[in-house]
């Protein structure tokens, strides 16, 4: 339970191998295990569970990395089969890749699959037709949608407050809460760049009104030793690509500091007692 003084911080990470989404990757340093090891370190010193959004290709790359995950008590949820967009699929070909990350997934021992979140926050109003998807194989929440203009996916007309759409309880990506940032509030490399003051600051004010804190980190997000070569989705663009790179230091000094405002939860627990609440 969250303590009545703190808001709810639905801790996640989104566990993906981005050298299986650039040319050559795989001559890159292996560091999907070793970061993940990182972060569930990180959840046992502070007592804390965590929703790890899983890419089917990583669960059957590291079969027993998930089993240990599942083992202490973390959630799993599904983060497609191969990485690729909604806006890069048919209705049909989403399905088909959904299946699979739920074979993959069930595979390791996983059981209980009930949330989902689709690539690059891909699930927009052009492509809200992967609702009635997830709802005939048996999901009850998603978090895939982020609520702003973007450069790359955004649903600005969504709104910031959780809703159900065809079945699915759909659980935006928390904005900061000044009016010249409207991006995420701790969410990848928007997390490492902006001062934490600031995301402090929108974290107690979106606590204030009732809001989630929802976050998104990835294996990349803390790997201070990983080579440098242009990252997926930015369109070779060089000064966005470095700021892949900063600040990863200190990504788990952040995370304490909102820890104080908002206490860490599933994805799962948080949609369990808000359902609870509305029926």
């Amino acid at each position: 339970m969250v303590q009545k003084d703190k808001g709810h911080l639905l801790f996640s990470i989104d566990l993906e191998d981005v050298r299986d989404q650039v040319p050559g990757g795989s001559k890159y340093r292996e560091a999907v295990p070793a970061n993940t090891h990182q972060y569930l370190g990180f959840l046992q010193r502070h007592q804390a569970k965590g929703t790890f959004f899983v890419v089917g290709k990583v669960a059957r790359k590291y079969p027993s990395l998930i089993r240990e995950i599942i083992a202490e008590g973390h959630e799993i949820g599904c983060h497609s089969d191969r990485h690729i967009q909604l806006t890069r699929q048919t209705p049909s070909e989403f399905s088909e890749d959904l299946k699979r990350n739920l074979d993959a997934l069930h595979e390791v021992g996983m059981v209980e699959l009930i949330g989902d979140r689709a690539p690059t926050f891909s699930l927009t109003e052009k492509t809200r037709w992967a609702y009635q998807h997830l709802a005939e194989n048996g999901f009850k929440y998603s978090s895939s949608v982020l609520p702003a203009p973007n450069p790359l996916y955004g649903w600005k007309e969504f709104g910031r407050k959780p809703r159900t759409i065809q079945g699915i309880y759909e659980i935006p990506i928390t904005l900061h809460e000044l009016p010249f940032l409207r991006i995420p509030l701790a969410g990848g490399v928007y997390f490492r760049v902006i001062p934490g003051f600031l995301v402090n600051y929108s974290a107690r004010v979106a606590v204030s009104k009732g809001r989630p804190i929802t976050t998104y980190l990835h294996p990349y997000d803390i790997d201070t030793d990983q080579e440098h070569f242009m990252h997926p989705d930015l369109d070779n663009k060089k000064h966005l690509n470095y700021l892949m790179y900063i600040n990863r230091s200190r990504v788990f000094k952040k995370l304490e500091k909102l820890m104080r405002i908002c206490q860490p939860v599933t994805y799962k627990e948080y949609f369990l007692e808000k359902t609870e609440t509305i029926q």
